[in-house]
């Protein structure tokens, strides 16, 4: 959960920054995203890793639930995800300084995407670790 929130309130604030259409306020919030990006969503992937690696070691037997398998596959498709969004985080504050508008454009629009892709599956992994189905 805390994954997914720091990841839409980051969102939301980048969005917001670049909708603005005001440089100087993108500038900001670009630098903001980076250094929120380390701090908050990097400290609760460690942190969901250790929980995991916690409650498998009490049991490795919860490792058969389907449900568990998929939520961990489509974690890791999550953290692929990701990692070209934090790539272009810096990219964004590289280009927000430059008053590069249309390497911000092309950017905005590979982050959005890759976004959209994401949040789908933040829900599925919150829908199966919540109801844990038998699949």
């Amino acid at each position: 959960m805390v994954v997914l929130g720091t990841g839409i309130g980051i969102a939301w604030y980048t969005l917001r920054g670049w909708l603005s259409g005001d440089l100087q306020v993108f500038r900001w919030i670009s630098r903001e995203t980076v250094a929120a990006d380390w701090i908050f969503t990097s400290s609760a992937i460690v942190t969901l890793l250790g929980s995991a690696a916690g409650m498998l070691a009490i049991n490795p037997g919860w490792l058969q639930q389907p449900w568990l398998q998929m939520a961990i596959a489509l974690t890791g498709a999550v953290f692929l995800l990701w990692l070209p969004v934090v790539f272009l985080q810096y990219r964004l504050r590289l280009h927000a300084h430059e008053a590069s508008e249309r390497e911000i454009h092309r950017a905005m629009k590979i982050w959005c995407t890759l976004g959209a892709i994401a949040f789908p599956l933040m829900i599925a992994i919150v829908y199966l670790m919540v109801v844990k189905p038998g699949i």
